[in-house]
């Protein structure tokens, strides 16, 4: 099982890799992106500088890192869609990347995943979280259209994600692990994340009524929760009691979010990853391994675990 760590800086890319990463992610804005649409109009679904390559030569550097240290670097071109202004762009840009080292992308645009893969046949596409595949018939789709990996969306249950596995045991797939746990739907959320203190839609305080009053007790612990995210800390995210789980189901990869985090941050991250995956095959009792677990993330974070911020809350509620 690879771990797969975000860089966001040519300096931080051997650390990363030095620490356990076995893969890198990132983006990169290019030159002509800028100038014609600005930081808004996303290439990459970060809107502020710290969170991308902050030059070509910077990205060289990354991809020259992972080719050294016999790693891949794939980048991130996941935008739910383009419009056909900026089609031209992407395809100097993507074959400027291929140039760089570039040996995949991660995208979630179909229409622009039928372009690549005739235009770029030595790239690997991964299948972006934004992408909204949520079950087995939509992979294969995705997969017929030159998928060749999958990022499974952060929000489906483990149960749900091991059906999944089952279902496409010769896709490689991957599955979220550590920080940045998002309360939506991804691939069908709109709100933008362009606030330069990092501050999410998600995390204002709002308060949720049901349409028709009375809710029922379901609906209100929804809402409860729901609202509960503007006291939660989303970069408290965590799946590590997963682990097991995830290698007996076959799982390919554990995703780390942060870019745009610290390097520190990342280093901690990676090296949390590779401690307990590394526990997974030495710890049979699944007890004691997440035991474990919940006293690391107390740890790390300095709080408890929460429903809110637990990758698999499946496992949260079995305590």
């Amino acid at each position: 099982m690879q771990i797969i760590s975000p860089v966001d800086y040519a300096e931080e890319a051997s650390a990363l890799l030095a620490a356990g990463a076995d893969e890198l992610y990132g983006g990169y804005v290019p030159q002509a992106w800028a100038q014609r649409f600005g930081s808004l109009a996303s290439i990459n679904q970060r809107t502020f500088s710290g969170a991308q390559i902050d030059s070509y030569a910077a990205l060289c550097v990354v991809t020259s890192a992972c080719r050294d240290a016999g790693s891949e670097f794939a980048l991130t071109l996941n935008s739910p869609f383009y419009n056909d202004a900026q089609l031209p762009l992407i395809l100097d840009y993507v074959a400027e990347a291929e140039k760089a080292g570039v040996s995949s992308v991660i995208l979630a645009d179909l229409g622009l995943l039928r372009i690549l893969r005739t235009q770029f046949p030595g790239l690997l596409f991964h299948a972006s979280t934004l992408a909204h595949l949520t079950n087995a018939g939509a992979i294969r789709f995705y997969q017929q259209q030159g998928i060749g990996r999958v990022i499974l969306p952060r929000h489906l249950t483990l149960t749900e994600m091991t059906t999944i596995r089952q279902q496409v045991p010769d896709l490689p797939c991957d599955a979220f692990l550590l920080v940045g746990k998002c309360p939506n739907t991804e691939g069908l959320c709109s709100f933008h994340h362009s606030s330069s203190d990092k501050i999410w839609p998600c995390e204002i305080p709002y308060h949720i009524e049901p349409i028709e009053k009375p809710g029922s007790d379901r609906l209100q612990q929804v809402m409860d929760r729901q609202a509960g995210w503007a006291k939660s800390n989303r970069r408290h995210g965590c799946g590590l009691c997963a682990i097991p789980r995830l290698l007996a189901a076959g799982f390919d990869g554990l995703k780390l979010v942060g870019r745009g985090a610290p390097t520190h941050r990342k280093l901690i991250n990676i090296r949390t990853a590779r401690e307990y995956l590394n526990l997974a095959h030495q710890i049979s009792d699944f007890s004691t391994y997440r035991q474990r677990a919940i006293a690391s993330h107390k740890r790390i974070f300095g709080v408890s675990c929460s429903q809110n911020v637990c990758y698999y809350p499946e496992l949260f509620e079995d305590s």
